[in-house]
């Protein structure tokens, strides 16, 4: 008997369980056309967000494996929760089904998967659908016997927008119910190396207020381009600090070379929190006492002389081979108000230090209005050398698998279990094109990862001695 629990409501639901026979096995391109055709984008931009359809048929499946399952839901967003056996340890897999907007540039329907030898295409084929693929093989795996363990397999539905309600609601459902796990995988990575660590996200937003003011000169409109080094990505996390051109901090240094300019006006290709303008247009002018009377904005043109100050602030923050990122990817004037978000990338979660660094970075430069930044969730620093790595590291050689230890760029949901209580890493299978359109997988790599999977609760019940 399985017990589905949404939101304060349960129903009972009795399955069969039909996996006796070879011809029952699971088929992984069934199982990912299944999960591509569901549309699970999330974009608040449009307030578009999945479904509990998809969440669902992942529970009824794993449901038909013998796992106890539940759909959680915090604000609107829904969870698919399954849990088999009991014993030494509890272990969560956790990925998610929730997915970006398809965009433009594909060569097929991305919702209906295209297969081309052993890559499967459609949104959501890598990120993060072919991770569910391959929970769903490894708990068809745990038919043949019950391990004498917990195993917990999730997947969440608002991890592409920050996760607070969706592994942030699923640690505190699990702590509530004493079923918080001693390890932690997130299925969330790509090309099968051990993700360790990451950076926190530090939202930060500065506001300073509209100040028009008048000077006589010459007028000239400028246009500064982001530009990244051998890639197009424009994914603030993937910004090299020396390498990288970021356009808003361009326009900064502009200013910095014409101490006397101010700012009237600024356009851009302001996308989203974490997403790097392509592009930033300042309308500047040049002071001279025989040109034209214009108009400009004492309050912009401080803030932007203040952004290339702002990126270089020095604050306590563990080691990270990526660097620390400020990067200010949004600016809006609102009801007077110009509003600045600034995509902050560090190894701390002290969010008073960054703050008081960024506050004298500015001061000076610009009289703020507020400025505000928030902890986030966490940064991930695992040791290498815990038991759960260990053991990953001795699967993945049973299994064949070429493997990397490394650090991620971006964020996962791994932040919201890296508090130190569950040792945690992120796994997932050889794929590319995330976010871009034409996303794919490996169908060979989603098997070889469940397979790893498996071989993991293997060796952290029965592992070699020492580990």
């Amino acid at each position: 008997m399985a017990v589905h629990s949404v939101a304060g409501s349960t129903k009972y639901m009795t399955r069969t369980l039909l996996m006796g026979g070879e011809e029952d096995k699971m088929d992984a391109r069934e199982e990912l056309q299944r999960l591509i055709g569901f549309d699970t984008v999330n974009d608040t931009a449009t307030g578009k967000r999945p479904t509990r359809e998809c969440p669902e048929y992942i529970a009824s499946r794993l449901e038909e494996m013998g796992f106890i399952t539940e759909i959680l839901e915090s604000e609107g967003y829904w969870t698919a929760l399954a849990r088999r056996g009991q014993g030494r340890f509890k272990i969560l897999f956790l990925a998610h089904f929730d997915v970006v907007p398809p965009g433009e540039g594909w060569h097929s329907d991305p919702f209906e998967m295209r297969v081309d030898g052993d890559r499967a295409y459609g949104r959501g084929a890598c990120d993060d659908k072919g991770n569910i693929v391959s929970l769903l093989l490894m708990a068809e795996r745990l038919t043949e016997n019950d391990p004498q363990c917990a195993v917990m397999i999730a997947a969440t539905g608002d991890e592409e927008i920050g996760g607070a309600n969706g592994a942030g609601h699923l640690r505190e459902h699990l702590r509530k119910n004493g079923l918080y796990p001693d390890y932690v995988v997130v299925t969330d990575a790509i090309n099968q190396v051990i993700i360790h660590r990451r950076r926190n996200i530090l939202p930060t937003e500065v506001k300073v207020r509209s100040q028009r003011a008048r000077i006589r000169g010459r007028r000239e409109t400028v246009r500064f381009q982001t530009d990244t080094f051998g890639t197009r990505s424009r994914h603030s996390a993937y910004m090299r600090p020396g390498v990288d051109r970021h356009s808003m901090l361009a326009a900064s240094k502009y200013l910095d070379l014409h101490l006397h300019s101010v700012v009237s006006d600024i356009r851009g290709a302001f996308v989203k929190t974490n997403v790097v303008p392509d592009w930033v247009e300042l309308d500047i002018v040049h002071p001279d006492p025989a040109g034209e009377e214009c108009e400009y904005d004492v309050a912009l043109t401080g803030l932007m002389r203040g952004l290339l100050p702002l990126a270089h602030a020095a604050f306590p923050t563990g080691h990270s081979d990526h660097g620390t990122v400020v990067a200010p990817n949004l600016l809006s004037l609102e009801d007077g108000l110009w509003r600045l978000y600034c995509d902050v990338r560090a190894i701390t979660a002290d969010a008073e230090p960054v703050q008081a660094a960024f506050e004298r970075a500015l001061d000076g430069k610009v009289e703020l209005y507020s400025l505000r930044v928030e902890r986030g969730a966490g940064p991930v620093d695992s040791d290498p050398s815990s038991r759960l790595i260990r053991a990953a590291e001795w699967a993945l050689q049973k299994e064949g698998i070429e493997y990397r230890l490394m650090e991620g760029f971006g964020a996962s949901d791994s932040r919201y279990f890296a508090d130190g209580r569950a040792e945690v890493f992120d796994f997932g299978p050889r794929g590319g094109n995330v976010h871009g359109p034409d996303e794919w997988v490996s169908l060979r790599s989603i098997e070889e990862d469940a397979a790893f999977y498996h071989m993991l609760i293997e060796v952290l019940l029965r592992g070699p001695a020492g580990l």
